[in-house]
């Protein structure tokens, strides 16, 4: 089944197989609410996760019902933002609901919007993605290092009396006495 993602202020239209959420644990530790739908499954907070049901049971949508589930960004005041979870029926009446509140067609999107949204997902993804500038460095560096270890042991197999210990306190001497000072005392 796959996993859906929710971008930011971009509608995601689904058919729920249940209104509730069931309590799964997370990968990153602690627990978190799983949703099933027919086009796949979704994990949000446990906090999320009670947001959802009940504004699924105000606006009494059932098993099978389509939805659409934003995960809109909204103005908090003082310039802050914050997120904040919204459902609407799909294919709903216009005017006033059940529930007291008043529904308005959805406009459709332009192309511009269309592709802005696209264009704001690709970064999106990109940022979660991306690896930190030093963590590169320190993979490169450590290849490096073992690049060189590596070289020192293939020499010193040459001679049956240096034994593996002694290669690596060698290594690990030159390596301390080259990086102090900038590599200053490289000679």
């Amino acid at each position: 089944m796959p996993t859906i993602r929710f971008q930011t202020n971009i509608p995601v239209g689904l058919h729920l197989r249940s209104t509730e959420g069931r309590p799964v644990e997370s990968q990153f530790g602690g627990m978190q609410t799983m949703f099933s739908a027919e086009e796949g499954a979704f994990y949000v907070s446990e906090v999320v996760g009670s947001i959802l049901a009940e504004q699924f049971q105000k606006l009494g949508v059932t098993a099978g019902e389509p939805v659409e589930i934003t995960k809109a960004e909204v103005s908090r005041g003082n310039g802050r933002k914050g997120i904040q979870w919204m459902v609407a029926k799909v294919g709903f009446a216009p005017g006033e609901q059940p529930d007291g509140t008043f529904a308005v067609p959805k406009a459709e999107a332009s192309e511009l919007e269309r592709k802005l949204a696209e264009s704001i997902g690709m970064v999106e993804a990109r940022k979660q993605t991306a690896t930190p500038a030093w963590a590169d460095y320190l993979v490169a560096q450590s290849n490096a290092l073992i690049d060189a270890y590596s070289q020192v042991l293939t020499h010193a197999s040459k001679y049956p009396n240096v034994r593996g210990e002694d290669v690596r306190s060698i290594f690990l001497s030159t390596f301390i006495n080259v990086t102090k000072n900038g590599g200053r005392n490289a000679a």
